[in-house]
């Protein structure tokens, strides 16, 4: 049973962060569209594609780890 809620736990913590890098990215769309005078283009999209990056690795990681060994 412990070995079962663990898989659910990895699995539905790895969906999370695949679901924080889709909504990074698309925010990231988003605020490059606006154009927004403050805000540092360059510095925008590095940052945010190291953050897509780092949580969509993450959370496959968490998702592969999750399904049960044959």
């Amino acid at each position: 049973m412990e070995k079962e809620r663990r898989q659910t736990l990895f699995q539905e913590i790895g969906s999370f962060l695949v679901d924080i890098a889709k909504l990074v990215f698309g925010g990231i769309i988003l605020a490059g569209i606006m154009e927004f005078e403050t805000i540092n283009q360059t510095a925008l999209f590095i940052i945010g594609s190291i953050v897509v990056v780092a949580c969509f690795s993450i959370g496959l990681a968490f998702i592969v780890y999750s399904k049960p060994k044959k």
